[in-house]
């Protein structure tokens, strides 16, 4: 493991115990609003970047496995949701055979990983042909927001994450292998996308 994601690691392993008290509520209900119309009861769901389970723990699957860097947090998960499968990984070496999953959500954690392309490589490889990709991110014109959650100390209090992307950046790096279905606005569902301060992706591997 690089020294970059070692980092990320201790963060969200020291983060683990509170990290689901600090999650701002509002926020993570109208990323699920997104996320779990797509998400079918029979479906086999992967979240990339699972954290304590905020997302999992509410969408309407039977089969919801759940990956993060952090295995403190895992240890959070199989506690709390323990009708879930859980492992500690990288999202960029996926622990998964091909064509393992119907959908793979990969929510507000684009902004840990150093090689974007290669983890959305890894996230079609193990979605089912024609299985969805649901991706949230903070916009890269919302910088910014890093500084005043570091200084305010809202929500979680995060000093490792790197820039955030921009929506056609992240279109871009899609459109190698994926047919985007939607692009929508979070929290503000009448906002631009590009001008967002969250935007949200459902894309079908081609």
């Amino acid at each position: 493991m690089n020294h970059y994601k070692e980092q990320v690691k201790e963060k969200f392993d020291e983060l683990a115990d509170s990290y689901s008290d600090n999650a701002v509520s509002y926020i993570r209900d109208k990323r699920l609003e997104k996320i779990s119309k797509y998400i079918k009861k029979e479906d086999r769901v992967l979240e990339i970047g699972c954290g304590s389970g905020n997302l999992l723990k509410l969408l309407n699957s039977k089969n919801i496995y759940g990956l993060d860097i952090s295995p403190k947090m895992i240890e959070f998960c199989k506690k709390t949701i323990p009708h879930g499968t859980f492992i500690s990984g990288d999202a960029e070496n996926l622990p998964y055979e091909n064509n393992s999953f119907d959908k793979v959500i990969i929510s507000e954690v684009l902004y840990y990983l150093p090689d974007i392309e290669k983890a959305l490589k890894e996230a079609n490889r193990v979605l089912k042909k024609e299985g969805l990709l649901l991706i949230t991110s903070l916009n890269k014109k919302y910088n910014f927001i890093k500084t005043l959650v570091k200084v305010f100390k809202i929500g979680v209090h995060d000093d490792v994450s790197l820039p955030y992307i921009s929506l056609k950046q992240l279109k871009l790096l899609l459109g190698k292998d994926f047919k985007i279905q939607e692009i929508a606005s979070v929290p503000i569902n009448f906002m631009p996308s590009s001008f967002s301060l969250i935007f949200f992706i459902a894309a079908r591997k081609q």
